[in-house]
């Protein structure tokens, strides 16, 4: 009989617990990763599991985009509506580009990631040296992006030592009691 009370236990904090670690989570992207685009004003749309946290100020969210040199072809700044964030760039070199994004998900965690994209320009396409890109609140800043990609892996141990509290917390509370010998 403790036993069942145990697992029953057991389960049911698993299963409550499931949600913490469910974070939102890129979904779809656009260019994909790898994908060859043709020069011009490229934007960068990526699609969320869930809305996004935008900051009142504009910030919480970037999208920089790299050239094959490592040089920034874009402010860094990204435009949030819902689960999308959006950044463009007018790009005319032909080369391999990356991609760092961060993101606020719904439940308040950054959120990261990277990929590349192949530009070609076959038709002789020259970038606006007038282009004007969004505006935002904090310019791109490479070692900002590069500390947030850390995990916080310190709250994670605290949530797992936590659990493993209210398990030892629910054991001895549904033990069977014994009655006192001579009672």
């Amino acid at each position: 009989m403790k036993f069942r009370w145990l697992t029953a236990a057991a389960l049911s904090l698993s299963v409550v617990a499931a949600p913490a670690f469910a974070h939102d989570e890129l979904v779809d992207q656009s260019p994909q990763s790898n994908e060859i685009v043709a020069a011009g004003i490229v934007e960068i749309k990526l699609t969320f599991s869930d809305d996004l946290i935008a900051l009142g100020d504009g910030s919480g969210s970037e999208i920089v985009i790299l050239d094959a040199a490592g040089q920034p072809v874009n402010n860094g700044c990204a435009v949030v509506e819902g689960n999308i964030a959006i950044a463009k760039a007018d790009i005319d070199q032909a080369g391999t580009y990356q991609v760092g994004w961060r993101a606020v998900s719904s439940d308040g965690h950054p959120i990261s990631d990277s990929f590349r994209f192949e530009v070609e320009n076959n038709t002789g396409y020259v970038a606006d040296p007038t282009y004007e890109f969004t505006t935002c609140a904090n310019p791109y800043d490479p070692q900002a992006l590069a500390e947030s990609a850390e995990s916080p892996e310190f709250f994670y141990w605290i949530l797992f030592g936590s659990l493993g509290l209210a398990a030892l917390a629910l054991l001895l509370l549904l033990r069977p009691k014994k009655p006192l010998e001579g009672s």
